[in-house]
C-alpha cells in the first residue's frame, strides 16, 4: 500500500512538472515598453492601409545636417508593440528628397533606428520639410503596408556641422558632422558622414580618403595625435580628434577623391 501511495504521488508530480513545462513553452512574454523619455517626439499618427501606428523621435530638434531619428510601431488593432516591420523614410522639400538611413527591420529595445540628413535648414517655422513613412507590418495578419507624412515646422540651423560642395570632378558632396556630440579636452571619437549630392538617390560614398588636422582658432595651435578618418559603413567615416585644451576649435579635412582634394571644416567649441 505505501508504494501504490508513493508510486502515485510521483505520477502525480510528473503530470503537474509535465502540464506547466508545456505551459510555460507556450507562454510569450510581451515586449518591454521601449524608454522614449530622453528622446524628442516629433508626431505620432495611424498609418493608413498599414494597421499601425508610429511614433516618430528625434535624439534633439531637427536641424541642418545628420539627425539620429527612432521610430515605434504598434498594432492599431490590438495597441500591442510592433517589433518586426520594413519603414522607409522619404524626406522631402520642394519636390527634393535627401539622404537617409532607413531602419533594419528589427526593432532595438522597441525602437527601429535610422538617419535623415538634412540639407537645408529653416529655423523661422516655413513648413518646408515633409517627412513620409512607408510602413510595412510584418506583425499583422498579411503583412499590410501604408504610409503616412508629418510635417515638421522648424528645422533648425547648425552652423559648422554641415558642408555641401562640388569636387575637382564635378562630384557633388554632403558632408555632415556625427560625433562628438560634447567635445571635451583630449582626444574624441570623431565621426562624419558623405554623401553624393545626386537627386531623389543620395547614396553614401566610401570611396573617399580622408587627411585631418585639428585648429585652435584661439592661438591657432595644431596639436598631434589625430588620427584620420576611415571609411566604416554606409557613408559613415570614424577616427580620431585631439582637442588638447577649451576653445573653438577648426576640424580640417582634406577630402581626396579620384586623385583630387577638397578642403573643407567642421567647427566645435569644447
Amino acid at each position: 500500500m505505501k508504494i501504490r501511495l508513493i508510486s502515485s504521488v510521483a505520477l502525480l508530480i510528473f503530470i503537474i512538472s509535465f502540464f506547466y513545462s508545456c505551459s510555460d513553452d507556450s507562454v510569450t512574454a510581451p515586449p518591454a515598453p521601449p524608454v522614449v523619455q530622453n528622446l524628442v517626439k516629433m508626431d505620432s499618427g495611424y498609418v493608413p492601409g498599414a494597421a499601425a501606428i508610429i511614433s516618430f523621435y528625434a535624439e534633439d530638434s531637427l536641424r541642418l545636417g545628420y539627425n539620429k531619428v527612432y521610430l515605434v510601431l504598434y498594432d492599431s488593432a490590438t495597441n500591442t508593440l510592433i517589433t518586426n516591420s520594413h519603414i522607409d523614410i522619404l524626406p522631402v522639400n520642394h519636390g527634393h528628397s535627401a539622404p537617409v538611413e532607413n531602419p533594419g527591420e528589427n526593432a532595438v529595445e522597441g525602437k527601429f533606428p535610422g538617419a535623415i540628413v538634412l540639407t537645408q535648414a529653416f529655423p523661422n517655422g516655413d513648413l518646408h520639410w515633409r517627412f513620409t513613412f512607408r510602413v510595412h507590418n510584418h506583425f499583422a495578419t498579411g503583412e499590410p503596408e501604408g504610409e503616412v507624412q508629418f510635417a515638421i515646422p522648424r528645422i533648425l540651423d547648425n552652423p559648422g556641422k554641415f558642408k555641401s560642395f562640388t569636387m575637382p570632378d564635378s562630384t557633388k558632396l554632403y558632408v555632415s558632422y556625427v560625433l562628438p556630440k560634447t567635445p571635451a579636452v583630449g582626444m574624441n571619437d570623431f565621426e562624419f558622414t558623405i554623401h553624393k549630392n545626386e537627386p531623389e538617390i543620395y547614396p553614401y560614398d566610401g570611396s573617399c580618403s580622408i587627411e585631418m588636422n585639428t585648429q585652435n582658432l584661439t592661438n591657432n595651435n595644431y596639436p598631434t595625435g589625430n588620427v584620420n578618418p576611415v571609411h566604416t559603413s554606409l557613408g559613415h567615416y570614424k577616427g580620431r580628434i585631439n582637442l588638447d585644451q577649451n576653445g573653438t576649435w577648426r576640424i580640417n579635412l582634406k577630402i581626396i577623391r579620384n586623385s583630387v582634394w577638397y578642403d573643407t571644416n567642421f567647427e566645435v567649441n569644447n
